[in-house]
Formats: C-alpha cells, sequence, structure tokens
C-alpha cells in the first residue's frame, strides 16, 4: 500500500480529531500484543494480525476507518472552501500573536521559577530545543499541548520540559 506525499499526515491528523484509534475503541494495543506474544515461541506479524482478527479486531479496524474517513469528509469541505486569504490569516496569528504571546509566557515562566537568575536562550541554544535557563540549568518549555502532538513523541530535548497551561488568571499561565 502506498499513501501520496502528504496524506499520512492528513489521515493520522485526522485519526486524532475522531480518537478512533484509542483504546476503548480498538482495545488497548500494549497489552493485546503481550498477551499473544504469550500464545506463541514464534511471533509474525501475519499470527499477530489472526490473533487480532479471532478478538473481533477486524470490526475494529473497520469501525475505526469509519469514524476517520467521517473526519477527513469534513475536512475535505472545509479545504473546498479555504482561501488564500484564509491562510494569510492563520499565518498572520502564528507569527504575530501567537509568537508575541508564546514568548512573552516563556519569560514570564523563567522569571517566575528563577531563584537567582534567568535567561532567554540564544540561537544556537533554541536549535537544540532549549528555550532559557533557569539558575543555570537549560529548560524547554512547552504548552501542555505539545504532549499529544506527534512530533513530541520523536523530537529529543535534552533539558527539562516545563509544561504549562493558558488560564485567565493574573499571571496568564499556571505550571503543570
Amino acid at each position: 500500500m502506498s499513501i501520496k506525499k502528504y496524506i499520512g499526515s492528513v489521515v493520522n491528523l485526522a485519526n486524532q480529531f475522531s480518537q478512533a484509534t484509542r483504546p476503548k475503541h480498538v482495545g488497548q494495543m500494549s497489552d493485546l500484543i503481550q498477551q499473544y506474544r504469550s500464545t506463541t515461541t514464534k511471533p509474525s506479524v501475519e499470527d499477530w494480525q489472526q490473533y487480532y482478527f479471532n478478538l473481533g479486531g477486524e470490526q475494529k479496524i473497520d469501525e475505526a476507518t469509519e469514524k476517520i474517513y467521517a473526519v477527513i469528509e469534513i475536512m475535505r469541505e472545509n479545504l473546498n472552501d479555504l482561501s488564500r486569504e484564509d491562510v494569510r490569516a492563520w499565518a498572520h496569528d502564528l507569527i504575530i500573536n501567537k509568537t508575541y504571546a508564546g514568548l512573552a509566557i516563556q519569560q514570564k515562566i523563567l522569571e517566575s521559577l528563577a531563584v537567582d537568575d534567568w535567561r532567554l536562550a540564544t540561537k544556537e541554544e533554541e536549535s537544540k530545543g532549549i528555550d532559557g535557563f533557569i539558575d543555570g540549568e537549560p529548560v524547554s518549555i512547552k504548552p501542555e499541548s505539545y504532549k499529544s502532538k506527534s512530533n513530541s513523541k520523536t523530537e529529543t530535548i535534552a533539558c527539562r520540559i516545563i509544561y504549562y497551561k493558558k488560564t485567565n488568571s493574573k499571571k496568564g499561565f499556571k505550571i503543570v
């Protein structure tokens, strides 16, 4: 099976929106695969498929497919209505508003957690995933939503990560 360029990412995004492959829908894969492996001395993908299908897995895959495809249909309709002006407005909001707000929160977090001193990272340090330093310790500052993004699973950040959630409080954020 070969999917065209970018389409795997679209399907993955639709799956995230639909939550179709969550354990409550398709089973807890880590447990199921361990159960399967305990039944054989020579595990194979073909035998795993048969094991999962014997547990009703084929129907679960079909149901997940329907949920994901329904989201893709909505995305397709919305894309047909998307204009260049919409994309420019999105890019403007990201580059101007969200960048400003995100960097302001980073600075406030660094200031609020420092006992002695803090500083923002240099561009060289930023290229390594460091956002700043708190009392000499390099840290990365991410919104709580980062945990569920696909790049959070593949990106390696070799320092402590501080997660925050935006709030309506005077401070504007909460460390989580």
